[in-house]
């Protein structure tokens, strides 16, 4: 009698280039379609339901992001699966749900709109929620189910608050379909597209019995640097903003909005670049190949640099006319700011590749004392540049931020090459 083998084929894995191309596809829809639900708000409502509905991102986005402890960055990085995935989702769960218990809070304390701040919280959990299943594709490098679920997520969102906010003229309804849309990607999308990686077995991954005592102990203590930090860089962003509107009010505000809106698709070409290369960066750093590591870093490096500076030579030669056309004549004198904020958002690139590396190399505390220094950094040149140069003081001063994140993130990074 002959017995048959069947051998198990490998499973053929992304090339580099499509993943990115799939990356940047679903990062920037889902920018594009945030921006859309901001403009439809406008559109069918008032200046006062914008007003609400931002204000329900600005207490939702930076609670739950803490809330989130970086568990993704963390989930893509565990170099050997020492944490089994239902930890991630558990401590996730529960940190989500923290988050809208201290939403509510800041929703009775400061006497907030209830209904309209606490369902686009309740959006951002579960967009929350469907993150940690995303780091489970990312770590197999399936991103084009990733960008699948995200183009999903922002196309419900627009469609869902259009149509509420349409039908009942009330911007509450609209956040309850921006609720609706990021459940139903959690339940329809993001768990069943990560449900294929449960039990396919990890080539990081050690055999071995995962610990049921001190299991999430040890994984928040391992997450909450990376987490603080994530916060941190998050109110840093909006240190130059808070200056600007104390010192100058909002119309200063809103043309340096405008202007940095401008710059959000580089934000987020950088950001699929390093979400692509973290998963590749960590087996590199994992497998004991230093050489590679250090050629796929710099080749990045070298990469965002060059597009950045093409970046800023543009901005330099048309942000003028391009803000005059989107923007009308009262922008147009704002090309230099335009120009700056470009500069800024290059540096920046360079410091999510930096942040690829030392997360590759599991550097979770060193990020955090370098975002405390870059927030005190910020600052300071919010509170000298500012008041002498307005809003273009205000762009300088995200410039010297991100030169001084960069140089830190540089030298940590060094450390461990």
């Amino acid at each position: 009698m002959t017995t048959t083998r069947h051998r198990t084929s490998p499973v053929k894995r992304p090339s580099f280039t499509g993943n990115l191309a799939w990356s940047v596809a679903g990062n920037g829809g889902y920018a594009l379609c945030q921006w859309l639900v901001l403009v439809v708000v406008a559109r069918l409502g008032t200046p006062a339901m914008v007003g609400d509905y931002a204000l329900g991102l600005a207490i939702g986005a930076p609670v739950v992001l803490l809330a989130n402890l970086s568990l993704r960055t963390v989930l893509v990085t565990d170099p050997n699966g020492e944490h089994p995935f239902r930890r991630y989702l558990s401590v996730r769960l529960v940190g989500m749900g923290a988050a809208m218990g201290v939403i509510a809070a800041i929703v009775i304390t400061f006497g907030l709109p209830p209904a309209v701040v606490l369902l686009v919280g309740a959006a951002k959990a579960f967009d929350g929620i469907g993150d940690i299943y995303l780091g489970l594709l990312q770590r197999h490098h399936d991103q084009r189910s990733i960008a699948a679920a995200q183009l999903v997520n922002g196309g419900l969102t627009v469609a869902l608050v259009a149509a509420l906010l349409w039908g009942t003229s009330s911007v509450a309804w609209a956040a309850a379909g921006s609720a609706a849309a990021s459940a139903l990607t959690w339940l329809m999308c993001c768990a069943p597209f990560a449900g294929r990686f449960h039990n396919r077995p990890d080539p990081r991954a050690k055999q071995h019995t995962h610990r049921a005592a001190g299991g999430v102990a040890e994984l928040l203590w391992t997450a909450l640097p990376l987490g603080l930090a994530s916060g941190l860089s998050s109110l840093t962003v909006n240190v130059p903003r808070y200056a600007l509107e104390h010192r100058l009010g909002a119309t200063a505000l809103g043309v340096f909005a405008a202007a940095g809106y401008l710059v959000l698709t580089g934000n987020v070409f950088f950001s699929a670049i390093a979400q692509t290369l973290l998963p590749r960066l960590t087996e590199l750093r994992v497998n004991g190949t230093p050489a590679g590591f250090r050629s796929l870093l710099w080749q990045s490096l070298l990469g965002v640099a060059v597009a950045g500076g093409l970046g800023v030579w543009a901005a330099w030669l048309f942000g003028s006319e391009l803000l005059r056309r989107l923007y009308g004549e009262e922008y147009a004198g704002q090309g230099r700011v335009l120009t700056v904020l470009t500069l800024a958002t290059v540096v920046g690139g360079v410091c999510f590749v930096l942040d690829a590396g030392l997360s590759a190399a599991r550097r979770f505390t060193g990020q955090l004392a370098v975002n405390a220094a870059v927030l005190l950094a910020a600052g300071l040149a919010a509170l000298l540049l500012v008041p002498r140069y307005g809003v273009l003081g205000a762009a300088w001063a995200t410039a010297a931020a991100a030169i001084v994140h960069c140089a830190l993130k540089w030298e940590v990074l060094r450390r461990v090459l």
